[in-house]
């Protein structure tokens, strides 16, 4: 499986840095217990972060008190800022086509073990890159169903997204389930299905 960077990924310096710096361009005026909790750490860590920021000139103090301090993040920062958010928006570029890569093999395997046509469980952000990765593969979806009804009417492409009830009339080999985490439910209730020729198979 190929890598990519993950300076951003994981609650890394790098990361804080970004979130801390994009805090304070939003907000002038924010408390150490705040801008602790939107990055992840402590108070006591917050204003350790804040200090090294002004010492790289990223950003200037004023107040002397915590309910008057405000903070401005100068011309040096901002240009900061756009370099981490830069790097950021590649690392999350680069693990999109990582999975994306990852999906279109699962999809690959499923075609030579005889899934022409699926019905797609889940319309969230996995639906989305199984909708990506398809195009690349021989298999055809067929139909796109969640139980969520909000989601319902969304369209991937020409397909709507409906209730599952509606599998059985789409007429698939298999049901690929994309909803993370409630694999085991989505199992138990799609049960019936494997016993009329519907397979039931996850990424």
């Amino acid at each position: 499986m190929a890598k990519t960077s993950q300076m951003f990924y994981r609650p890394t310096p790098a990361r804080r840095e970004l979130l801390a710096l994009r805090s304070l361009a939003e907000i002038e005026q924010i408390s150490q217990h705040e801008l602790g909790r939107q990055i992840g750490v402590s108070s006591a860590m917050a204003n350790n972060y804040v200090k090294a920021l002004v010492d790289h000139g990223y950003v200037m103090t004023s107040g002397e008190t915590n309910r008057s301090k405000r903070y401005l993040v100068t011309a040096t920062g901002r240009t900061r800022l756009t370099l981490l958010m830069r790097e950021y928006a590649k690392e999350i570029t680069g693990m999109y086509s990582i999975a994306k890569t990852e999906v279109e093999k699962r999809l690959r395997q499923l075609w030579e073990e005889g899934v022409q046509t699926v019905v797609v469980f889940g319309a969230a952000e996995t639906g989305e890159l199984i909708y990506s990765a398809v195009k690349s593969t021989p298999i055809r979806i067929v139909g796109w169903v969640d139980n969520d009804v909000a989601r319902h009417e969304q369209r991937f492409g020409d397909l709507t997204v409906c209730p599952p009830h509606t599998i059985e009339s789409c007429r698939p080999d298999a049901v690929l389930i994309a909803s993370s985490g409630k694999t085991e439910g989505i199992h138990r209730q799609l049960h019936y299905l494997s016993k009329k020729g519907i397979a039931i198979v996850t990424l």
